[in-house]
């Protein structure tokens, strides 16, 4: 006969989670210092930054999920690449459709030109890199971390709607204090509505598809997009202003109505999900 065992309070899960995730942030942000000082972002480093937080993010949650919720992996909505590939690909177009034509219509009134500051040659392996490095340093561990433990466990509890208001609340929390401990506090202003609204986004597709992936792949088309273009050296932009005005606005904008147009279904946004027991997937200590 198994025994049912208890589990710690929402509240405590989620200050648990958040709390580890920072200090994995944290550690990666110390490990850097030691082993790049004063160094600028180079492959070299996003490689071994990439590798920390996937490392230990990816673990961390699996062990929240089966000693703090004590509930089957299955349960957070990231599965296996044959139910995955699917939503990937929704949330991908969720930005990559609004987000392109706006890109194309920047360009085409002359509010914006784009040109390659390095060779095809290089540029091609250099966003393909890019993207893999984005998917393993932010898309999947911050995705699974926030749209996938974090809204599921705030999903049983109250309708999905204020869940996905809830972890934005946290994701904007997250991401603004590891800015301010990196930058200042003169980054506060900017920073807190961008992760906020980024929060938000992401989590109504995750209502909409029902499944992490679709997050993922917003996430990473988002910030491939926006690396290349904005930091990486690669591409010269005139007309940056109205790029960003128009062209990474109009995802935040249209995304979530695109998704909802892909996946042909409007998600249940006044339900509360129950998380079920899956009584082979317990610890062994819960078992008699």
């Amino acid at each position: 006969m198994s025994v049912r065992p208890e589990r710690p309070h929402l509240l405590v899960r989620i200050a648990v989670v958040v709390a580890a995730a920072q200090l994995i942030w944290q550690v990666m942000a110390w490990l850097d210092d030691i082993l790049f000082p004063g160094e600028e972002l180079t492959t070299v480093n996003h490689v071994v930054n990439a590798s920390v937080v996937f490392v230990l993010a990816v673990p961390m949650v699996w062990a929240a999920r089966r000693y703090l919720d004590r509930r089957p992996w299955g349960g957070l909505g990231l599965t296996g690449a044959r139910e995955g590939w699917r939503p990937f690909l929704v949330g991908a177009a969720a930005w990559g459709l609004p987000g392109g034509a706006a890109i194309a219509m920047c360009l085409a009134m002359g509010w914006s030109s784009i040109g390659a500051a390095v060779p095809w040659t290089d540029l091609v392996p250099g966003v393909a890199l890019l993207a893999v490095l984005v998917l393993v340093f932010e898309a999947v561990p911050e995705e699974l971390i926030f749209r996938g433990y974090l809204f599921r466990n705030l999903n049983t509890a109250m309708p999905a709607w204020l869940a996905v208001l809830a972890q934005a609340g946290l994701f904007a929390l997250f991401g603004t204090t590891l800015w301010v401990l990196s930058e200042g506090w003169g980054v506060l202003a900017g920073r807190l509505p961008l992760f906020l609204v980024m929060g938000i986004v992401l989590g109504c597709v995750r209502v909409v598809t029902g499944n992490v992936w679709a997050c993922v792949g917003f996430h990473l088309v988002f910030q491939t997009v926006a690396q290349t273009l904005l930091s990486s050296g690669d591409v010269e932009i005139q007309g940056v202003d109205a790029l960003t005005a128009t062209a990474f606005l109009a995802p935040f904008v249209f995304g979530v109505p695109t998704a909802m147009l892909l996946a042909l279904r409007t998600g249940r946004w006044r339900r509360r999900e129950p998380d079920p027991i899956d009584p082979e997937g317990l610890p062994r200590r819960g078992r008699r």
